[in-house]
């Protein structure tokens, strides 16, 4: 039951966005969306054993809500990896605990559910009669892997800086790339002289990228991040979703910038 249910969250979560962008190689960190289809699954299904394995309810809930806690907490700390050990950290712990209470009933309806089909089974229940609640979850969890769907207004921002990255790549010279990829912040394009890339559309910790962020709008502001092969990255930063980018190329991703104090 828990793999049918990661199974129906990791599916529609992991391929709505690339269904909408058919075009477009979005990153999708761990494993892909394959890989991070398969884990989902995974971790469904020890959801599944620590919560349904305990004769005492109770005791199966905690330990499958402990469970969601740590798997949270090890996917935020790969998704901030780029702020830093402190910054990964606190963010990790934050981010972590809300989202870890949001299972505690997804893992009860699992526990009722297997509780449900074990004595359907026992009471001699017909399989198809049995089939229709584990049916209902999987449309919820499908329902609630749809909100992973990207706004229209990001669809719009990877659409065009994707046009934007091909452009430059067909470029014969500095003077052939596009402005934005001209750029007083560009130091090369491709960064890593690469030509496979895939892009992250993102509107948290831009003070990362400080010094393309004009000083207006800041509600507006919004990022797509090229993540080439080698490590590499181009970030362009739209100060609105109608206004070009500002773009810059790094090595690597940037930590946060520190808070600026004044001195007594």
């Amino acid at each position: 039951m828990g793999v049918l249910l990661g199974l129906a969250y990791g599916s529609v979560s992991q391929f709505i966005n690339p269904i909408t962008l058919p075009d477009i190689q979005l990153h999708q960190p761990p494993a892909g969306a394959i890989g991070n289809m398969l884990l989902s699954s995974l971790m469904g299904g020890v959801f599944g054993v620590l919560a349904c394995f305990p004769a005492s309810a109770a005791r199966g809930i905690i330990l499958g809500g402990i469970a969601a806690l740590a798997g949270i907490f090890s996917y935020m700390i790969i998704r901030l990896g780029g702020l830093g050990l402190g910054g990964v950290l606190i963010g990790s712990v934050l981010l972590s605990a809300p989202m870890a209470w949001l299972t505690v009933p997804v893992i009860v309806l699992l526990r009722w559910a297997t509780e449900r089909q074990v004595s359907g089974q026992r009471d001699g229940e017909p399989l198809l009669a049995r089939a229709r609640v584990p049916v209902v979850l999987f449309l919820i969890m499908a329902f609630l892997a749809s909100f992973e769907l990207l706004p229209a207004e990001a669809r719009d921002i990877l659409r065009r800086t994707d046009a934007l990255i091909r452009q430059g790549l067909q470029a014969t010279s500095v003077a052939q790339l596009p402005a934005p990829l001209a750029g007083p912040n560009m130091t090369a394009f491709p960064p890593g002289g690469k030509a496979a890339y895939t892009l992250e559309w993102t509107r948290y910790d831009l003070d990362r990228f400080m010094k393309l962020r004009p000083p207006s709008n800041f509600d507006q502001h919004s990022a797509v991040i090229a993540h080439f092969g080698d490590g590499t990255l181009l970030v362009c930063l739209y100060p609105t979703p109608k206004q070009d980018p500002n773009c810059a190329n790094y090595d690597r991703m940037p930590a946060k910038a520190p808070e600026r104090r004044d001195d007594a």
